[in-house]
């Protein structure tokens, strides 16, 4: 099924969910990008201000997704990271920089998440 818009298939757009919130978790460890360290602080005040994602922000270049991926065991990783976060809560959240957007305060983590998988 073509997406109605973007590029990626449903199993690709889960396994990016899922690798995004790795992140989020402590999973994967990314160093702050140039562009994030330049701009970060400004994009994420205004992410956190804005009710949804537009459709054409590009993505973080290490969760870009090209390659095939197989839809029950992406959504198997997604349902996972999405019970983890439920269970374990913001505590579990990462204190370490995200690559873009640096540190967050309590509560701006979650926020970030919620808007990216409500983006997707």
């Amino acid at each position: 099924m073509k997406p109605l818009w973007g590029k990626m298939d449903a199993a690709q757009m889960m396994t990016h969910c899922t690798n995004s919130m790795n992140i989020a978790f402590g999973k994967t460890r990314c160093y702050r990008h140039q562009i994030g360290i330049l701009l970060g602080n400004i994009a994420k005040r205004r992410l956190l201000k804005v009710d949804q994602f537009d459709r054409h922000i590009p993505s973080f270049y290490k969760l870009r997704i090209y390659h095939d991926c197989n839809f029950d065991e992406a959504k198997e990783d997604f349902l996972d990271i999405i019970k983890t976060a439920l269970d374990n809560g913001e505590p579990s959240l990462v204190k370490y920089p995200h690559p873009y957007f640096k540190t967050f305060k309590a509560g701006e983590w979650c926020q970030l998440n919620w808007k990216h998988l409500d983006h997707h």
